[in-house]
């Protein structure tokens, strides 16, 4: 099943690792916030129609692929009280077969969750039909004449209720080598064994 991509500033990580796990926004706010504010506060009042229930903020967000709109916008600094610098960020990675196998309580939508029309999901069996799969895979996201809904589809996102163990996760991926000192600094300081891999090209 499909890899799964959460980014966050990496001041959260000390939190995340203290905690040991990921956990939504309703239960834990960041301490660095990297989402733009007009955007959570439509998260907090759309309900999710299938699993669980509740708003889109009860859940922890992943997307399908990195190099998201919402990145570029952070990097563009369109976002506003966001740094604009990348290097801030770091990927926490896991799977949907992973969330599946743990037993979590999941949903998936075809797009942006705090799009009024983007669909909610709860069956596994239909992750195949529901998320652009062909999108997840280009490097090049941006609406087109021919096709003006490419952005929101490349937001389709994973929801998982409540929060993700760490366990789950299968590295932190980060900007450079200087941000992976960091981090590693920061798993070694917390007894965490998870490991640290610099994806560049993971970012704008």
């Amino acid at each position: 099943m499909p890899a799964i991509y959460h980014f966050t500033d990496v001041e959260n990580l000390p939190a995340i690792l203290a905690a040991g796990e990921l956990r939504c926004h309703q239960m834990a706010a960041p301490a660095v916030d990297v989402g733009d504010p007009s955007i959570k506060s439509r998260r907090a009042v759309i309900d999710v129609t299938y699993g669980p229930g509740g708003k889109v903020c009860d859940y922890v967000p992943f997307y399908y692929a990195p190099r998201s709109p919402m990145l570029f916008s952070i990097k563009s600094d369109n976002v506003p009280d966001v740094s604009f610098d990348q290097r801030r960020l770091i990927y926490l990675t896991s799977s949907t077969e992973a969330a599946y196998a743990a037993g979590l309580a999941c949903v998936f939508t075809d797009g942006n969750a705090a799009t009024e029309f983007s669909e909610f999901h709860d069956d596994p069996s239909e992750l195949a039909e529901v998320v652009d799969w062909p999108l997840m895979r280009v490097r090049y996201w941006a609406n087109t004449p021919d096709d003006p809904d490419r952005r929101r589809r490349r937001m389709a996102e994973f929801l998982v209720h409540g929060a993700l163990p760490l366990e789950l996760v299968v590295e932190i991926a980060v900007y450079d080598r200087s941000v992976a000192s960091h981090v590693a600094g920061l798993l070694t300081a917390a007894g965490s064994t998870l490991s640290v891999a610099i994806r560049r090209g993971w970012y704008f």
